[in-house]
């Protein structure tokens, strides 16, 4: 059987995509090179509460040849199991680095550091072997209606739904990562500071950026900050409402159902927040509130107030990896993420000729179709140089109403207008959760 090492460097060959997708799809029975992709790669199944700085660089010196694949079973039995943490982690890791052969224990190294430097991103592993590296857990809101309150106890929990970009920090053992929803890696070192000393777990977030006015940025603004080349990083602030152990949120994407309730969940999460004290990272705005109407009056001043909306939350509901009925989006426009099909070009002798007109779009299951506009004079220089970029980007689209003409074999949304780029997201809505997010906002309105 080919080494994995030999693989890892045919496929460094060629930097192009095509040649690396052509040596995986070459290799797509090899069990091995599945299981090192992913050890490395798979953040939600694999944690190791490890540093490389805490590891023995490999010095290529071989006490005992060690097989590669037993080298794997003792790492994921010991030490991503944590049966074996902290200094006794470290200590059997660089045994492990020791006894390997060099080219094996160059791979290790990579392992932890979560870097095979192969330049191979978890969607392009997936193709070859789909969901062989997960997706981070993600609770996502169910939609209000009537119907849908039924599932939430009062009194409920109430909380502001931030103009952020949304992010799932890990600590293990003072190691510090973050991850956008569909698990992409990004550092803040200030956030990372101020995590710290933070007891192991997953929190869950959204980064603002504080204006000099000590106010969080609008939306627009903040998120394009923070998904630049240059992120002012000492203005970030981490709005948190979540926190889970890692051993919960693993029971939640395999291994069963957690159990600690809401409640208990943001009890520790205070209490935790209370110790780290920073400013950096302060729980979300949070409220009581008694009834669905008390819940609609509150998210009615925020929205006057000018911010975006708010979450609905059981207090006895627990973690889950998918939507959750016990909690619930509370917001008075309707917003539709959508996929840019195309560009519709502007009209001759309008300031748009040398643009663009609106913007093509379509649900993935193809039930929804319209243009939209609603872009700055900026936006529309930068997406019109980019069009081959933007197309196939998944946007949000505020619009009014969604509706089905009678000439039409699919809806479309009234006044639709551009909201902003999904750089964490890569899915659209369906038709049947547009409905529901319509079916919401009338129900708010009312």
């Amino acid at each position: 059987m080919t080494a994995v090492t030999t693989i890892i460097a045919e496929l460094n060959l060629n930097n192009g995509s095509n040649h690396k997708l052509a040596v995986l799809k070459k290799y797509k029975d090899h069990a091995e090179l599945q299981r090192v992709l992913k050890m490395a790669y798979d953040k939600a199944a694999f944690t190791y509460g490890l540093s490389v700085k805490q590891l023995n660089t490999p010095s290529g010196d071989v006490n005992s040849a060690m097989k590669l694949e037993d080298t794997l079973y003792i790492i994921e039995r010991d030490v991503a199991s944590r049966q074996v943490t902290g200094h006794a982690a470290r200590d059997l890791m660089n045994d492990l680095i020791a006894r390997a052969k060099p080219a094996d224990a160059d791979l290790i190294y990579k392992i932890i550091n979560r870097d095979l430097r192969i330049n191979l991103g978890r969607s392009n592993i997936n193709k070859v072997w789909p969901q062989l590296i997960t997706k981070p857990a993600y609770m996502r809101c169910g939609i209000y209606t009537s119907k849908t309150a039924k599932d939430i106890k009062f009194p409920a929990i109430l909380q502001l739904k931030a103009d952020g970009t949304y992010r799932e920090f890990s600590v293990l053992n003072g190691v510090v990562e973050c991850v956008s929803r569909s698990g992409e890696e990004y550092t803040y070192p200030a956030i990372f500071g101020a995590f710290a000393n933070a007891p192991d777990g997953r929190y869950f977030g959204e980064l603002v950026v504080i204006g000099a006015d000590g106010k969080a940025l609008p939306r627009s603004e903040g998120n394009g900050l923070i998904n630049s080349d240059d992120v002012p990083h000492n203005d970030l602030r981490l709005y948190v409402w979540d926190y889970v152990t890692h051993e919960e949120y693993t029971a939640a994407m395999f291994r069963g159902k957690p159990t600690t309730k809401y409640q208990a969940r943001l009890d520790n999460l205070i209490q935790i927040l209370l110790d780290l004290k920073t400013t950096q990272v302060e729980l979300i705005e949070t409220v009581w509130v008694t009834s669905i109407r008390e819940a609609l009056l509150k998210t009615q001043e925020w929205m006057t107030a000018g911010l975006e909306g708010s979450i609905l939350k059981d207090a006895s509901g627990v973690f889950k990896d998918g939507t959750s009925k016990h909690q619930l989006k509370l917001k008075l426009e309707i917003a539709i993420d959508v996929r840019v099909t195309g560009f519709k070009e502007g009209k001759a002798g309008t300031k748009r000729e040398k643009t663009f007109g609106a913007l093509e779009f379509a649900t993935d299951d193809g039930q929804i179709r319209g243009y939209c506009s609603g872009f700055s004079d900026k936006q529309l220089e930068d997406f019109n140089a980019r069009r081959s970029e933007i197309t196939g980007l998944v946007i949000t689209v505020v619009c009014n109403d969604i509706t089905k003409g009678r000439d039409n074999d699919y809806y479309a949304l009234s006044h639709p207008r551009f909201d902003e780029i999904r750089t964490d997201k890569n899915e659209t809505d369906t038709l049947e959760r547009a409905l529901l997010a319509k079916e919401s906002a009338m129900e708010i309105a009312a």
